[in-house]
């Protein structure tokens, strides 16, 4: 099978990595990444042991329409993506995004309006949602740490056998809305907290002065869902942030890192998009209202 990998990162390389010992795998990733990988292979340490030859490139020229593509750019960079990747996208293919935040699959959706859902039984290309909770750390070009393993879901059968079968145990979700506001509020909890305090992802379950904001957090983010016709569990929300914060209690958030390089971060699709959505519907949310005035101004 043909798979494209765009937005070969941290995560992006860790996933494509598994798949390219079953799959033809193209990741498309920044140069020197990409240059690395074709000289020497694409190397997976820490939790997983995986070195692998997928092709790599950082322009999409010449690339043929695969059978699948994966999404894993910054959410803040989705529309562009689609837009680039439009050549690519045949009326077969299938768009995966594994992606942080919220609001990808509609921008998605927005920037190729003949896409459908995968819920949808239209001809055309399919828009498939999914969440992964892995952590990964791009230690150097062509070397992946995979530092965190954790669930991953998707709302399509063939794609989670697909990832299961290389090694990436994952379920199928009849709810995927529901599941990536979950992981979008989890990420809110531990991706800023981490961030402010420039600690790590346990800090959490270490230290028990933080559960009033962290819960605050999901408390607002649960009342936003809802009013946006998405029903959450706030106890499973909850368990779910705690979950990954055990998971991963030792990793750095890419939050972190991010700001650490001077990097744009993705607060807006996390917590701002709570807040931005909060506002528009009437419900108030402090907690991450003042969360991402504080990422924004590092």
């Amino acid at each position: 099978m043909k798979i494209i990998i765009f937005g070969a990162g941290a995560i992006g390389s860790l996933f494509g990595a598994h798949l390219a010992r079953n799959h033809e795998v193209t990741l498309i990733c920044r140069k020197k990444h990409a240059q690395a990988i074709n000289q020497n292979g694409l190397k997976i340490i820490g939790l997983s042991e995986i070195h692998v030859h997928p092709k790599a490139v950082f322009s999409l020229e010449g690339l043929e329409q695969p059978d699948i593509l994966f999404l894993t750019v910054k959410a803040y960079d989705t529309e562009q993506a689609i837009q680039d990747a439009k050549p690519l996208i045949g009326p077969e293919t299938k768009i995966v995004s594994l992606q942080n935040g919220l609001g990808n699959l509609e921008a998605i959706a927005s920037t190729l309006p003949k896409v459908r859902q995968s819920e949808e039984n239209l001809p055309g290309a399919t828009i498939i949602g999914g969440v992964t909770s892995h952590g990964a750390i791009l230690r150097e070009p062509g070397i992946i740490e995979h530092t965190g393993h954790s669930y991953t879901l998707v709302d399509d059968e063939i794609i989670a056998s697909l990832l299961t079968e290389v090694g990436i145990e994952t379920q199928a979700s009849d709810n995927i809305q529901a599941q990536i506001w979950y992981k979008a509020i989890v990420n809110a909890v531990i991706n800023p907290i981490g961030t402010l305090m420039k600690n790590r992802n346990g800090l959490l379950i270490r230290d028990p002065r933080f559960q009033a904001i962290a819960r605050q957090i999901v408390s607002e983010g649960i009342a936003v869902a809802e009013a946006k016709g998405i029903a959450l569990c706030p106890e499973y929300a909850w368990q779910k942030v705690i979950q990954v914060a055990t998971e991963t209690s030792e990793n750095i958030c890419s939050m972190r890192f991010d700001i650490d390089k001077g990097k744009k971060t993705e607060i807006n699709q996390m917590n701002g998009a709570i807040a931005r959505y909060g506002s528009e519907l009437g419900i108030p949310t402090p907690a991450n209202s003042l969360i991402t005035a504080l990422i924004l101004a590092l």
